[in-house]
């Protein structure tokens, strides 16, 4: 009786942070099953991860948010930065100060 307690009081309790597979729309499966997922980033930045991505879920007080999804290693150098979608698109802020979109390099101003 104790022991069937205590497996269901632990199925009850949700760790400070979770690794979820998104499985679609604002829900992911981890430790817990989560249901209408807030997703908080960066202000001016919106985003729903893809299905199977890998979502990192805390709860909140206004319920449980992905904070952001496990980076996929792209080759970036440390200090660079990708932004990209599911369809293909990219843009890539390299550290030598280019800016390269879907694949068009831009150079700054007075540089050939």
């Amino acid at each position: 009786m104790w022991v069937s307690r205590q497996i269901i009081e632990a199925q009850g309790r949700k760790p400070a942070a979770d690794a979820a597979l998104v499985t679609g729309g604002a829900s992911a499966q981890g430790a817990n099953d989560y249901r209408r997922l807030l997703f908080a980033g960066p202000w001016g930045i919106a985003y729903r991860p893809p299905a199977a991505a890998q979502a990192v879920v805390v709860s909140t007080g206004a319920g449980d948010a992905c904070v952001g999804t496990v980076a996929q290693d792209k080759g970036i150098a440390p200090g660079e930065l990708l932004l990209y979608s599911a369809g293909g698109a990219e843009i890539y802020l390299k550290n030598n100060g280019e800016v390269e979109i879907n694949g068009q390099i831009f150079r700054a101003k007075g540089e050939v």
